[in-house]
């Protein structure tokens, strides 16, 4: 009676949602205690809603000849989940939260031995800011899944079938499928030919433990994520270069400076410059889609909230410039400027310099760096990192200071440095809104790539100023010492040692390395070890002009 009445629950959500009492859902959701999943029985209701199920349920006929049809099924449910969810949370508050209550649990369940549960596991770390170490072809196929919100049935499918043949081996390519499907017609909006299946595949949950075929299938779908088409390593280049953007410098140039930098903990490491411009085949036009997206997204985030930032603009330039002038002048006898009374009897010595004047050095011979963290621990603060970083890059600006703003993440053992601006393109703060986040971060290798740029700087007094949410955290290990030398993972206190060695470094070299912090309550003590007092956190945006402005006025001070 249980089972029956829980059915029941999830047929009346996908009812309500999708406005059709007239459907029998061939889809349902369940959690582990067979309980109807509230959250996703409305996304699958919403999936009625929008969608021509019809079509959709034809397309997986096409499938139903491969063991793990389910499993891509599910696949394409995480697709749609993201732009119902963008169509919908608007209207209804309510889905955020029942979203990242889901996505906590399924990324508490990311040890799980199904793939499905791994890849639903990193993309919810996604959604609800997690760190998860994944490989890089599940971060690929993660971003494919990125529906477009405007996608119609047709586009989903495309986009769907694009994706099964580029990441799996699916098995309606082998002759078997082909002879069963020989004489049917064809299906219009890919070309294939499939067969006329009508069976629904009621009962079937999104963990799919209670579904025979997708058991049978289990170690099939295992053998061909195996076979997921990665790149291999001598093209590593060629893929971040379509990922991020082609290269500033030289090949040749890049493996120079790769020979002075990428030695001790990060000996396997890779370097790649670039500023965000990509070639025109697929893959680069289809990253350079999303990059445009999100920088949408980033001024949208912006405009929305004009008035404040501009207020913080306003406040953070008027403290930096009375620091300077503060540091930056003084007086001194004048025969003009301001009458100092108590010394107008010097005049009967001849002595008319009874005057005090101002004198204003030029503007401070100083320059500065803002390092911003561009990992996936980012993606749900991307508007936000973009805005606090250009609030202090205008006002710098508006203080004529000279400013080089660029971000920093890694992939596949690369450190990836994205430029938004130089020192002399004053009008290009703008661009810092192309900020997007993927990826690692190696905060040690950023830093130490970060200081090496900085030695070319004309300037005499060097300030780095980096976002981040002091997280250390990289799929590339550290070899540790021994007769046997181990890979240590780079994170916690290894990622934490390494990037406090850098900043000391730094110091050494006479560069003032500031921290704005990002991250949560638990790792203050990591940013503590990292960058002792000189950091400050942001729990509000309406403090971010004061908070930062204490932290540069400390630092434009005279020695």
């Amino acid at each position: 009676m249980g089972k029956a009445n829980e059915k029941q629950r999830a047929w009346n959500i996908i009812w309500s949602v999708s406005k059709n009492y007239s459907i029998t859902p061939d889809v349902t959701a369940y959690d582990e205690w067979g309980k109807a999943e509230l959250y996703w029985n409305y996304i699958i209701g919403s999936v009625y809603k929008y969608f021509d199920y019809n079509l959709l349920s034809e397309y997986f006929d096409t499938l139903r000849y491969d063991r793990d049809y389910i499993f891509y099924q599910k696949i394409m449910m995480l697709g749609l989940e993201g732009c119902i969810f963008e169509k919908d949370s608007k209207n209804r508050p309510v889905l955020a939260g029942l979203r990242f209550d889901y996505g906590k649990k399924a990324y508490e369940n990311r040890e799980e031995a199904e793939v499905f549960d791994k890849i639903q596991a990193a993309y919810f770390s996604r959604v609800i800011g997690y760190d998860m170490k994944v490989e890089d072809n599940v971060n690929s196929l993660l971003d494919e899944l990125n529906f477009d919100i405007n996608f119609n049935t047709e586009q989903v499918i495309n986009k769907m079938n694009q994706i099964i043949n580029k990441y799996f081996e699916p098995e309606y390519n082998n002759e078997f499928y082909i002879k069963k499907i020989k004489d049917n017609k064809l299906l219009r909006f890919i070309g294939r030919k499939h067969p006329s299946i009508k069976r629904s595949i009621k009962g079937s949950t999104l963990t799919l433990k209670d579904t025979d075929e997708g058991k049978a299938g289990a170690g099939k779908i295992a053998s061909a994520w195996i076979k997921f088409k990665e790149r291999s390593d001598n093209k590593g280049r060629e893929f971040i270069k379509d990922y991020f953007g082609i290269s500033t410098i030289s090949e040749s140039n890049t493996k120079e400076l790769e020979k002075i930098l990428c030695d001790e903990a990060h000996e396997s490491c890779h370097l790649h410059f670039t500023r965000g411009q990509f070639d025109e085949n697929d893959d680069a036009i289809f990253r350079q889609k999303l990059t445009s997206i999100q920088r949408y997204k980033n001024k949208k985030h912006y405009i929305e909230n004009y008035i404040r930032n501009t207020n913080n603009i306003t406040k953070l330039t008027q403290r930096i410039k009375n620091a300077i002038i503060v540091n930056y002048t003084y007086s001194m006898k004048s025969e003009s400027g301001k009458l100092v009374t108590e010394k107008t009897w010097r005049t009967v010595l001849d002595d008319t310099r009874i005057f005090v004047r101002s004198i204003k050095d030029d503007m401070p011979d100083m320059s500065v760096d803002i390092m911003l963290d561009a990992s996936a621990s980012q993606l749900n603060r991307q508007e936000i990192i973009a805005e606090e970083g250009y609030i202090i890059a205008e006002s710098l600006t508006r203080c004529n200071i000279p400013v080089k703003i660029y971000s920093f993440c890694n992939m596949r053992d690369y450190t990836v440095m994205n430029l938004f601006r130089d020192y002399n393109e004053i009008n290009n703060n703008d661009k810092i809104f192309n900020y997007y986040a993927a990826g690692f971060n190696r905060d040690g290798m950023a830093l130490r790539t970060a200081l090496h740029m900085m030695e070319d700087s004309k300037y005499s007094h060097k300030i780095l100023i980096i976002l981040s949410d002091v997280k250390p955290n990289d799929m590339l290990g550290v070899a540790s010492e021994g007769i046997i030398p181990l890979q240590k993972e780079y994170s916690d206190e290894t990622g934490v040692s390494d990037t406090a060695n850098e900043v000391r470094k730094g110091w050494k070299q006479g560069v003032s390395i500031l921290c704005v912090f990002t991250g949560r309550d638990e790792d203050i003590a990591s940013v503590k070890k990292i960058y002792g007092q000189k950091f400050t956190r942001i729990l509000k945006l309406d403090k971010f002009a004061e908070m930062v402005g204490v932290l540069i006025e400390k630092e434009l001070k005279m020695p």
